[in-house]
This record gives C-alpha cells, structure tokens and sequence, in this order.
C-alpha cells in the first residue's frame, strides 16, 4: 500500500492501522524524516515499510516515487492519496500561486498518483485500490475554503469517473471525507474559542480522531470493499446530514 502524506496526521494513523492489518507499505513526504519514523514504527509492528521522498505536486517526482515502490516490491495493490494543504483565508485575498499550489496538492497530486499506479496495476492483472482523501467541505462547502473545498469537490468527481474507467480492470476507486480531525494543525486551531462553533454543527459534539479516518481507508483497500466503487465516505458525525 502506497500512503501519500505519511509523516504525521491521518497519514501516519492510515500507515500504523494498515501495518497492523499486515500490509506491506511505501510510505511517500515532502520530510522523508518524518515519514522515516512512520516506516520505523510500521516495522516494530512486523511489516516490511520504506519511507522514500515524495511532492505530489511534482509529477517527475511521483513517477520516482512509484517506480521506487515497484522495484523495491514488485507490486502496488492499493494507494491511499491523503496528501493535502490548506491555507484558510478568504476567496478575495487569495493569490494566483496560492490557488495553483492548493489545487495541485488537493486535486492533481492525487489524479496523478493515481493513474500512475493503476496504469501499473493494469498492466500486470492487479485487481487493485485507489483511495483519495476528499473532505467534508468538498461535498457542502464551507466558509474561507473556497479553493481546498473546490479542489476536494474535484477529488469526489474525480473518484466517481475513474471508478467507471477503471471498473473492467477491477480496480475499485473510492473517496474518504473527514470532518475536522485531530492532527497538529488542527490542535492549534482548537485553541481559539471561535472554533467551538464548529462543534456546534456537528451532532455528535465532537471531531474526529485519526484512526477513525483510518478505519474507513482499511475497509476501502479491503476485500470487504471488493463491490464497492465510486463511493465518497463522508466520516463526520452527522455534519452533512443538518
């Protein structure tokens, strides 16, 4: 399994839940340190794990990435695109740099990575799985988002046609949409007391932790899931059913 975003976050959850599921993992960061430490701990679990360097927003450098994976494994059967960034502000003070960088890690990162690894797939008979990660604002939208909510509404499109594509190689393509959940990022931005309404739009109260995010990429990449395709799994609580 191939985890973008690996060295913190919901990656590193998604990495240590599949270890423990025995998946043999590639581990790809723009901070190979940190994605190092989440091969490491894979490892310790039993698991062959190697963290190699990855910018999703390179396609040079996605092609390095999963030719290394190839080699060093011989096969990809699943890859989980949870690389992302965000930049809250509003629509209006939004640059053209920062809409292209927010874009290409959100949405073409993910498009690119995934047709590199199903191209591998199809050429060797795998009957394989494309994870994205999309976002809760990706499927109702959200305030000072506009361009991280329009990028992850494009991963959910982006899902539902290459599930179509890539429905005769059997290969499943599937989205997972989190609600807010606790990563480093998020930490800090639970210090303000402004971010208290945001809980209030939540029926369960609460946000998510990184292994609940993780549990539904497991069942995705799973034979469980072998019917399963197209779908977008919005994982938040009840925050889109208001």
């Amino acid at each position: 399994m191939i985890v973008t975003g690996a060295g913190k976050g919901i990656g590193k959850s998604i990495a240590e839940a599949a270890a423990r599921y025995g998946a043999t993992l590639a581990l790809g960061s723009r901070t190979v340190s940190e994605s190092e430490e989440t091969a490491q701990m894979c490892r310790d679990l039993g698991v062959q794990a190697e963290a190699w360097h990855l910018d999703v927003t390179d396609l040079e450098s996605i092609d390095r990435f999963v030719t290394q994976t190839w080699d060093r494994f011989g096969r990809i059967d699943s890859v989980v695109n949870n690389a992302g960034y965000n930049s809250p502000k509003p629509a209006l003070d939004y640059t053209e740099e920062e809409f292209d960088y927010i874009s290409d890690v959100n949405f073409k990162g993910a498009f690119f990575m995934s047709t590199a690894c199903a191209r591998r797939m199809i050429d060797a008979g795998i009957e394989g799985s494309v994870i994205a990660i999309s976002s809760q604002v990706g499927v109702v939208g959200g305030p000072l988002r506009s361009i991280y909510a329009s990028a992850k509404g494009a991963v959910g499109q982006m899902t539902r046609s290459l599930a179509v594509e890539w429905a005769p190689h059997n290969i499943t393509v599937n989205a997972v949409a989190p609600t807010f959940t606790r990563t480093p990022l998020l930490e800090q931005a639970i210090k303000n007391p402004d971010f208290a309404k945001n809980l209030e739009k939540i029926p369960m109260g609460r946000i998510a932790e990184p292994h609940e995010i993780a549990g539904a990429i497991i069942y995705m990449a799973s034979d469980a899931a072998r019917m399963v395709t197209g779908q977008v799994l919005v994982v938040d609580g009840g925050y889109t059913s208001v």
